[in-house]
């Protein structure tokens, strides 16, 4: 997910109260791989309620955190989410190809959810993704596994450089604000209070245009993930999210 898709989220949440439950539908796909077809599920309804649950701490967002998102081969091993499966260039076809049949024995497939993630990262990792996905994906592996503090913040410590290279790239507005509430979230989960802290301020005070291009400070949707996070540290244990 890039910046600008949390730009839409965060206008979606607030100026629209859509309540739809969340569906999905079975549709047909050709592996890029090979041509074969195989059942993945796209996303046919949902409510601006899939922006107010825990992973939006993470700034990670439904459809990315269920499982119906992995489209995966199991012929193949080929697994993508649904959103670039088949963007592929011939190179990364070729070069795919071969590290499957080296790397992926069909008898032997994910079957869990946190597995088709780890052989997702390992797919992903031979193909040319920029630091943008992986900040992304990082953060969703650190919310799927929020139960599991360790393994939570391994992700949260890759996610922290490439948060800070995206803060020296000097993005502006909502894309600023952005980068400046992870850093301060993921310094409160590693213990480093006072530089969590210092983020936060920023945020509070960095200026954004609203939905009607006005110019204002203080995103009310990023202000309200601070206030939570900083009770949590008002109590002392930054594990708890």
């Amino acid at each position: 997910m890039t910046m600008k898709h949390v730009v839409w989220i965060c206008c979606f949440f607030l100026f629209v109260g859509t309540a739809h439950a969340i569906t999905w539908g079975s549709v047909e796909k050709t592996d890029p791989i090979t041509g074969d077809k195989l059942t993945a599920q796209e996303p046919e309804s949902y409510g601006g309620y899939v922006y107010s649950r825990p992973s939006k701490f993470d700034l990670v967002f439904w459809p990315f955190t269920d499982e119906n998102w992995i489209w995966f081969s199991p012929k193949t091993g080929y697994a993508s989410f649904g959103g670039d499966f088949d963007k592929l260039s011939d190179r990364e076809k070729q070069h795919l190809s071969k590290w499957l049949k080296e790397n992926y024995d069909p008898h032997r497939k994910p079957e869990t959810y946190t597995s088709k993630l780890a052989w997702l990262e390992r797919v992903y990792g031979q193909r040319k993704m920029d630091e943008e996905f992986w900040s992304h994906f990082y953060r969703l592996m650190a919310y799927i596994y929020r139960d599991d503090g360790q393994k939570s913040l391994e992700y949260v410590k890759r996610a922290i450089p490439l948060l800070q290279k995206a803060l020296d790239a000097k993005p502006r507005g909502i894309r600023r604000i952005e980068v400046l509430y992870l850093l301060g979230e993921y310094n409160r989960r590693t213990r480093q209070e006072e530089k969590a802290r210092e983020y936060f301020r920023q945020v509070k005070s960095e200026k954004y245009e609203d939905k009607d291009g006005k110019e204002k400070a203080g995103h009310p949707y990023f202000l309200e993930l601070i206030q939570d996070r900083e009770r949590l540290m008002q109590k002392g244990d930054p594990s708890k999210r």
